[in-house]
């Protein structure tokens, strides 16, 4: 991580690493979540599941590593693990990953802040070390601009000492920047942050992935409604040695 990196995480909240994902990377993945789009959710391999009601505008599938081996390439990209273990400040894991399909008039609402502090998802910096508790990778599969239902954040908000007067919609949010991004970039952000997307207005489909990397004490991130976040036992039996270690608890 370069110091340019460390001073825009720290400002904002988040950095954008470009081309971290190649063409054949991005052709695997998108077969794979094809497939799974037209597949009966009772269907899905365990532990995949559903992690919120699947809606004209909305699919959220939890656990997607476990869809296929294909996503296993996705755990440590060299730049953006050199990204994840500066922000962390010591020991990490991957705590989890999921996907969203999005479509017309589809968006996340903001959520997170530095205030008030969620013990989970906390940044600090001391003595010029970062420490993000939980740090999210976005990985956009299609290209995604402002109009397709972009990642979008209120930079700075990790650090925020004061609640957000707005409510969680983002076109209420006049602080709120859009974070366009092209298939295969990287997103990394602080859970911290507070952070959504913008409404998707441009009938083009928004798919994306998410590899979460927390402090390597947290244990899987679990239940969250239904999300039930969490790693099988098979995972640690399917990945090479080095990818295995960084799924385990430190």
């Amino acid at each position: 991580m370069n110091e340019e990196q460390k001073y825009l995480f720290d400002l904002n909240g988040y950095v954008v690493l470009p081309d971290v994902l190649s063409a054949q990377q991005l052709k695997e993945c998108n077969r794979e979540l094809d497939l799974l789009e037209q597949t009966n959710p009772v269907e899905y391999p365990e532990p995949l599941c559903l992690g919120q009601e699947r809606t004209k505008d909305n699919l959220y599938i939890s656990n997607i590593l476990e869809a296929s081996p294909v996503f296993h390439n996705l755990i440590d990209p060299p730049n953006v693990i050199d990204v994840i273990a500066e922000v962390t400040g010591g020991p990490y894991r991957l705590n989890h990953t999921y996907t969203i399909y999005r479509w017309e008039g589809g968006f996340t609402g903001l959520h997170m802040h530095g205030t008030p502090v969620i013990p989970k998802c906390q940044y600090r910096c001391h003595n010029g070390q970062m420490i993000s508790t939980l740090t999210k990778v976005v990985y956009p599969m299609f290209d995604c601009d402002e109009e397709d239902g972009c990642f979008a954040v209120i930079p700075g908000a990790h650090k925020s000492n004061f609640p957000k007067p707005w409510d969680n919609h983002p076109e209420n949010n006049p602080a709120l920047i859009p974070v366009p991004a092209r298939a295969g970039d990287a997103i990394i952000f602080t859970e911290a942050l507070t952070h959504g997307s913008t409404v998707s207005r441009s009938g083009r489909p928004r798919r994306t992935l998410y590899y979460c990397y927390s402090v390597g004490h947290m244990p899987d991130w679990g239940g969250q409604g239904s999300r039930n976040l969490k790693f099988s036992e098979r995972i640690y039996e399917d990945l090479d040695e080095d990818k295995r270690n960084i799924l385990m608890l430190k």
